[in-house]
């Protein structure tokens, strides 16, 4: 049998490391959780619920239904003929032809009148949207960023 004596710095030195890992795992943690709310605070400014479903249509192939709570917004089909999508949302008569199912979907959702859009009511100061921190920023600063061009002294500095 071998027997080891552990000095006091040997077990100094793995109190610290034990530390350290807890700290690391701690800091992992709160970093997850602050993530996990800012991402369930994004998701609370997202449009309204919407379902959809499909049924086998003898016409159109596989018909999707859109749905916002109870309520039937539009359907759409993909063409066998050229891979296009076709939306048809209700109470309109255009069918128009859209390159995904995503196109379709929004086209449907925004025909209802369930996208709002910015009204740009709201100013706000770029300097400051740039200076502040990306994760405190509302998805409303964001979109205000994506849209707005750096001015002529930005493109200069």
């Amino acid at each position: 049998m071998t027997y080891s004596i552990e000095t006091a710095a040997d077990f100094d030195n793995k109190l610290d490391a034990t530390s350290h890992i807890v700290e690391t795992v701690g800091e992992h943690i709160i970093a997850q959780a602050e993530l996990d709310a800012h991402i369930e605070a994004l998701s609370s400014d997202i449009a309204p619920e919407i379902e959809i479903d499909s049924l086998e249509d003898c016409d159109f192939g596989i018909l999707y239904r859109v749905w916002h709570t109870s309520k039937l917004i539009g359907t759409f089909y993909r063409r066998t003929i050229d891979g296009k999508w076709v939306a048809m949302p209700l109470k309109s008569d255009n069918r128009p032809h859209c390159n995904t199912a995503a196109e379709a979907q929004l086209l449907i959702v925004a025909m209802a009148g369930l996208l709002v859009a910015d009204t740009g009511d709201e100013e706000f100061d770029i300097e400051e949207l740039l200076d502040k921190p990306f994760d405190q920023l509302t998805p409303t600063e964001w979109e205000y960023l994506k849209q707005h061009a750096p001015s002529e002294e930005f493109l200069a500095a």
